[in-house]
């Protein structure tokens, strides 16, 4: 069926419901609805609805709302739930919900609601739900996944802790945090960026992988740290295998090193986490692990402009540095297999990259500087 842009079909019901505290017992005293329209993410004028809800038979011992702005008075003039039920269900049912924490909390609470005046409650025909929603997608880089804290990030303002600003506040953070994810699809250089830490420093509690994009049609995948781009150094791994061509569609300059337990064991927790997004994202190829079981080793990828940036190369040698830029376009292959000579020291600054080939995925450990000790 066609959607009606201006119109309430098809629209999205932002909601958001009130109540005292848990340990007051989450007695709901307002609620309050936006409709907004899914193709242009505006508020849909002439169907916004508030009301404060009468909390009988606790109105005598409820706590103060004043700082709200709030009187007991207001209150105590306020309908029933069972007065607003009617209006409340049409509002809902079958629609698309959206707020945020609706699904642990909003949803909870009106259904209990209705469940108190011995009705049924509204249902969903889809739920958006911002909390776990920009958890996946846009991480944690406000702190916590409170609104106020996304809000804060935004520059937004303060939450209120009121329906109709709380709704409108969330649309807003929605909005902001799918133009940065949208910026950052299109130009990688906007994220936050990342130094190279040692594998030593990595807090394994603050490393997870999120959806970065679909190449081909394929789930490529990010792994984060405390929000930014996971970026390791290690000092003098010794070379165990020299350069060569890896790879069968688009063959890369890799050559190989031997890992120490410490940053094997870092990167076996990146394989687990970056595999089991693959795989919630719909990936089904066999998945590559980055660490070589055989001898401990992993494999380290030259940069090429196809990347959109080139391995920086440095020689120490004699005390000396000399940088050196390699790319594939001028590359001598004979003077990279005597930089790379097996039982050469290689102090590595690589990312992480996520590859999804015609047969198996996995993650790429991409060189972004290498220093040669000679």
């Amino acid at each position: 069926m066609e959607m009606i842009i201006d119109g309430q079909q098809d629209s999205i019901v932002f909601f958001d419901v009130e109540t005292t505290h848990r340990y007051q017992g989450r007695i709901l005293f307002e609620f309050g609805s936006i409709f907004v329209c899914p193709r242009r993410l505006i508020e849909l004028d002439g169907h916004t609805y508030s009301t404060l809800i009468r909390p009988d038979p606790f109105l005598d011992t409820f706590p103060d709302l004043s700082y709200k702005g709030i009187t007991r008075e207001d209150l105590a003039s306020a309908p029933h739930f069972s007065q607003v039920a009617d209006k409340i269900y049409q509002i809902l049912h079958g629609r698309t919900w959206a707020g945020h924490n609706i699904q642990e909390f909003d949803y909870p609470q009106i259904k209990k609601a209705f469940d108190k005046i011995g009705r049924p409650a509204p249902e969903y025909r889809h739920m958006i739900d911002s909390v776990p929603l920009l958890t996946e997608w846009f991480g944690r880089r406000a702190g916590r996944m409170k609104l106020k804290s996304l809000a804060a990030y935004f520059k937004l303002g303060e939450q209120v802790h009121r329906s109709l600003d709380d709704v409108r506040m969330n649309l807003e953070v929605v909005k902001h945090c799918g133009i940065v994810l949208f910026l950052e699809s299109m130009f990688p250089d906007v994220r936050p960026q990342s130094t190279w830490i040692s594998p030593n420093e990595v807090s394994i509690p603050s490393t997870y992988a999120i959806p970065a994009s679909f190449y081909d049609g394929k789930p490529k995948i990010r792994v984060m740290h405390h929000d930014i781009d996971l970026k390791m150094h290690c000092s003098r791994l010794n070379v165990r295998f020299g350069i060569r061509n890896f790879g069968d569609a688009n063959p890369r300059l890799t050559f190989v090193v031997d890992a120490p337990s410490y940053l094997c064991e870092v990167l076996d927790e990146c394989d687990v986490l970056a595999e089991k997004r693959y795989t919630d994202c719909g990936g089904g190829l066999e998945w590559l692990p980055v660490v070589h079981r055989d001898y401990q080793s992993v494999r380290l990828n030259l940069r090429s402009r196809v990347d959109g940036d080139i391995t920086q190369i440095e020689r120490y040698q004699n005390g000396f540095f000399t940088n050196q830029r390699v790319e594939y376009s001028n590359f001598d292959s004979e003077e990279l297999e005597i930089l790379f000579i097996p039982g050469t020291f290689v102090d590595a600054f690589f990312s992480l990259d996520t590859f999804v080939g015609a047969k198996k995925a996995g993650i790429n450990l991409m060189a972004d500087k290498l220093i040669i000790h000679h």
